[in-house]
C-alpha cells in the first residue's frame, strides 16, 4: 500500500476524517474508521479546496448511511441480496429455475436500490422505483410483446423486493416492512384453446412429427407432443410438470369398453407452490395415460427417481403453435399462447362440461375463488346454454298449446 506523503495529512471533522496524498498519486484521498474497518476513497482531484469539500460531503453521506436512526450499524442492499440468495439456495425444495428467476429480478432491482442502505427503503422509495421502472429503465433486450411495463411485471418485482426486506427483518436489520403500493391486475386466463382449436392442434402435431427431417428432430417432436398432451390432460402447472418423476405415478386405471375413460393418478410434490402446499394427488385423463406409456416405452431403463420431463421444450412448443397457426388468440388485441395455455385449456374444458368447481380446484391445486376470477368471465350464456335452460319452468302440453 502506498504511504502518506509527509506533511500532507489533514484532520477534519474533529479528527475522524483524514485527508492526505499518497507518494504515487497527485490526487487527494480521504479515510475514516467506521464500523470496525477503514474506509478509503479518492476525491479524484488535486485541488485542495475541492478535495476538502468532496471529502466532507462523501464522509457525511457515508457516515449517516452507515448508521440507522437508532444508532445501530446500517446494512447494505448488497448484503441483504446476497443473504436472500444464500437462504433459498440452501433450501432443498428450491428449483434452479426459481433461483434463476430471483437473480434476474434482483439484477433489475439492484440497479435502483444498490445505493440505499436497507433501512432507508421506505414507501416513497418504492413508489419512486416504480416510476423509474416504467419511464427510465431500459432492458438489455427488446420486449417483443409490449412496449410498456405491465402491472403484472411490476408486482413480480415488488414480490422479490418484499423477500429482500423480509430477510432484513428476520436478521433484525430493520424493525418493520414499509407499506407497498397496490397495483391492480385484471385476472384472466387468456390463451386457452377451444375444443375445435385443440382438436386442430393435436391432429397437426402428429403430422408435424412425421415431417421431421432427422431422428433427433423426430425424438424431440415426440417429446414435445407428449409434454403438451400431459399438460392438457392433467391441468398441471409447467413447473409442477417438470418436477414429476416416474415413481410419482401411483395408479393407472384402464377401461375395457372405452379408452377415453382411462386415467392415472400422479403425486405432485414440487413446483413454485411447494413451499406452502403439501403434496397432493392429481388425476390425469386418457391423453396423459398415453403420453406416460409412450415416455416409458422410449425410456425402458428409466429409474423410478428419474424425471418424466427432464427438460422444458418451450422453444419447440412455440414452433409447434406457430406452425399450427394457433400461436395467437382471436382476441382484440391478440394474445400470445404458451405452455401455460394448456393448463387453462384443461380447466376451461372441464368447466364447460359441467365439472364441479370445488372438485376442479382441489385437483388443480388452486382455489374456487381463483377459478371464478380467472375463468368465470369466459363462461358466457351461450357456452352454458344447457345448464341455464334448466331454470326455465316446465309446461305441460295444454299450456304450450295456449302459448301458441
Amino acid at each position: 500500500m502506498s504511504s502518506v506523503v509527509k506533511d500532507t495529512l489533514l484532520k477534519l471533522r474533529d479528527g475522524r476524517l483524514h485527508l492526505y496524498r499518497q507518494n504515487d498519486s497527485k490526487k487527494w484521498f480521504w479515510r475514516t474508521f467506521l464500523n470496525g474497518k477503514y474506509v478509503v476513497r479518492s476525491t479524484k482531484t488535486d485541488n485542495l479546496a475541492i478535495a476538502k469539500s468532496t471529502a466532507e460531503n462523501d464522509y457525511d453521506k457515508h457516515r449517516f448511511q452507515s448508521i440507522t436512526p437508532d444508532g445501530t450499524i446500517a446494512h447494505s442492499w448488497e448484503e441483504c441480496e446476497r443473504g436472500l440468495l444464500n437462504s433459498i439456495a440452501h433450501d432443498d425444495t428450491t428449483r434452479p429455475s426459481r433461483i434463476k428467476n430471483y437473480k434476474v429480478k434482483l439484477g433489475v432491482l439492484r440497479q435502483y436500490f444498490h445505493s440505499f442502505p436497507i433501512h432507508a427503503i421506505k414507501t416513497k422509495t418504492i413508489e419512486d422505483y416504480l416510476a423509474w421502472r416504467r419511464d427510465t429503465y431500459q432492458p438489455p433486450y427488446r420486449n417483443f410483446h409490449s412496449p410498456t411495463v405491465a402491472n403484472k411485471t411490476l408486482r413480480s418485482d415488488l414480490l422479490i423486493l418484499r423477500q429482500v426486506l423480509k430477510y432484513a427483518k428476520r436478521e433484525d436489520f430493520i424493525k418493520s416492512l414499509p407499506d407497498f403500493p397496490k397495483l391492480s391486475v385484471s385476472p384472466g386466463a387468456s390463451g386457452w384453446f377451444s375444443e375445435k382449436e385443440w382438436k386442430q392442434l393435436w391432429k397437426f402435431s402428429r403430422k408435424w412429427i412425421k415431417q421431421a427431417k432427422t431422428p433427433q428432430e423426430t425424438a424431440q417432436r415426440n417429446y414435445t407432443h407428449d409434454y403438451m398432451m400431459w399438460l392438457v390432460h392433467t391441468g398441471m402447472r409447467v413447473d409442477e410438470t417438470l418436477d414429476v418423476r416416474f415413481e410419482d405415478i401411483s395408479e393407472i386405471h384402464k377401461s375395457e369398453t372405452d379408452r377415453e375413460k382411462d386415467c392415472l393418478y400422479v403425486w405432485v410434490r414440487g413446483g413454485k407452490l411447494a413451499y406452502r402446499m403439501k403434496p397432493t394427488e392429481m388425476i390425469g385423463l386418457f391423453g396423459a395415460v398415453r403420453a406416460f406409456e409412450r415416455l416409458k416405452a422410449r425410456n425402458p431403463e428409466a429409474k423410478p427417481e428419474d424425471l418424466l420431463f427432464p427438460t422444458n421444450p418451450a422453444a419447440y412448443i412455440h414452433e409447434l403453435l406457430s406452425a399450427a397457426n394457433v400461436l395467437y388468440t382471436n382476441d382484440t388485441p391478440p394474445k400470445r399462447r404458451t405452455a401455460k395455455s394448456f393448463r387453462h385449456t384443461f380447466i376451461m374444458l372441464r368447466l364447460l362440461n359441467g365439472v364441479d368447481v370445488y372438485s376442479l380446484a382441489q385437483n388443480c391445486r388452486t382455489s374456487t375463488q381463483m377459478i371464478h376470477q380467472h375463468y368465470g368471465r369466459y363462461l358466457t350464456s351461450r357456452m352454458k346454454r344447457i345448464e341455464l335452460t334448466k331454470f326455465l319452468p316446465r309446461k305441460n302440453s295444454a299450456q304450450r298449446k295456449e302459448d301458441q
